[in-house]
């Protein structure tokens, strides 16, 4: 039986959060080419803050290994209490490196961002600690 492998397109649609505020960050840029001009780069985030992202993407992360998520049966503890779920990851397949952990402050507010490394890109999810 034959594999079809998925175009980059049809990777990022498939690991697209489907409950929670996300902006992906292409780490190679050969996936822009990739993409093409079809593809609606403008609807592909939905946390649409650049400098929430920027402050995010310049917290001191922690990397924690992909079977963090891939197999956990309950939420995962992280540093400061922060939890981790498998709901929080929609795909924990073979492209996850690794998740990333980071603290942050932006608008006088504490934050935390999580770090989804995949093979050619990132997803960056972020929440406000209270």
């Amino acid at each position: 039986m034959a594999t079809t492998k998925l175009s980059i397109a049809e990777i990022i649609e498939n690991h697209k959060p489907k409950n929670f505020k996300y902006r992906f960050v292409i780490t190679d840029e050969s996936v822009f080419d990739e993409l093409g001009e079809d593809y609606d780069l403008d609807n592909l985030d939905t946390i649409n803050d650049d400098m929430l992202v920027n402050a995010a993407l310049k917290a001191d992360f922690t990397d924690y290994g992909r079977e963090t998520v891939a197999k956990a049966k309950e939420p995962t503890i992280l540093d400061n209490g922060v939890m981790l779920s498998k709901k929080m990851v929609t795909k924990a397949d073979k492209k996850l490196k690794c998740v990333s952990l980071g603290f942050f402050d932006y608008n006088n507010q504490r934050h935390a961002a999580i770090l989804l490394k995949y093979e050619r890109f990132d997803i960056l999810e972020v929440f406000i600690l209270v």
